[in-house]
């Protein structure tokens, strides 16, 4: 039976390729923004409506069988070459535009609200902000027409253009009434609140509380409860209603410390290694992303409070 390209059909296929770039069904639903077991629904329509495997069963890690590799790079040309025309179609409409993809946390706690300042300085320039934490090179940058992306970790990702990094110190953080009662509580237990997917390439769901208690131990040596989000401001929101103890990155806790809602829970202790990586297409970047890069570096050294706890 022959088969024709039609929605239904073009829908499947971008969830196909978003799977087999992302590398597995969890992180294609995070790019997504949908849940696993809907890419997974999505898959096994398309299997199903074209009558073969893509994938190889078992397989611990993505695999695709031989008819899989020959639709992934139909797919991937196909929607790469769209992303590019509309690109260049929006670019001759006679204004400037600036696509930057920030990881969620920086870009809502921080980057928005600072933000206005940039554009009311550029008002020539159209700015898209997309949030999103996959790791890009320079093909997917241009593939699908992002200007700028921002980063965090311990390294930055594979392959990538770094035009500028920025130190990142970590540390606990948490709601004073948080910190009062648990001194007074006579069990012991201390919720930590985990950014399950920190960056890409993390280990664990709690690697980046694990390399914390690698040097400082355990928040008051108390006994673990462990609560998942899988974004960083869903464990900050969680710590601001008193849930437990976040792992505050100080450019994004800065505004909560100066008006008390976070205090430190573990003194003046820092964790250092982790840093904002700022990523473009080609060095050096030029027209808006040059503009923009040039500020947000003169905005991350401005921030108060990015350093150590007060």
């Amino acid at each position: 039976m022959s088969v024709r390209l039609d929605a239904r059909l073009a829908g499947d296929l971008f969830f196909f390729r978003a799977l087999v770039e992302a590398g597995g069904f969890a992180k294609a639903g995070d790019r997504l923004a949908v849940t696993q077991s809907a890419v997974t629904q999505r898959i096994q329509r398309l299997e199903q409506r074209l009558g073969y495997p893509l994938l190889v069963r078992g397989a611990r890690e993505i695999r695709l069988t031989a008819e899989g590799h020959d639709l992934f790079a139909a797919a991937r040309a196909g929607y790469d070459g769209m992303s590019a025309v509309l690109l260049r179609a929006e670019r001759r409409a006679g204004r400037e535009s600036l696509r930057i993809s920030c990881i969620p946390s920086l870009a809502s706690e921080w980057l928005a609200p600072r933000l206005k300042v940039f554009s009311d300085t550029h008002p020539g320039i159209d700015i898209a902000v997309f949030g999103e934490t996959h790791d890009l090179d320079p093909a997917h940058m241009t593939s699908s027409g992002i200007d700028v992306a921002i980063r965090y970790g311990p390294e930055p990702p594979s392959g990538a253009t770094v035009v500028f990094d920025h130190p990142e110190p970590v540390y606990p953080v948490c709601a004073p009434a948080y910190r009062d009662a648990s001194r007074a509580s006579a069990d012991g237990t201390v919720v930590l609140l985990h950014d399950a997917s920190p960056w890409e390439a993390a280990a664990t769901s709690s690697d980046e509380w694990d390399r914390w208690m690698q040097i400082h131990g355990v928040p008051w040596n108390g006994r673990i409860q462990n609560l998942y989000f899988n974004l960083a401001q869903l464990a900050l929101r969680a710590s601001l209603g008193g849930s437990g103890i976040a792992l505050g990155r100080s450019l994004i806790v800065a505004p909560y410390r100066v008006d008390g809602r976070l205090v430190p829970a573990c003194g003046d202790a820092v964790m250092t290694g982790l840093r904002y990586y700022v990523l473009v297409r080609a060095l050096p970047p030029t027209g808006p992303a040059a503009a923009f890069v040039q500020w947000l570096g003169e905005s991350m050294l401005r921030q108060p409070g990015s350093s150590q706890p007060i």
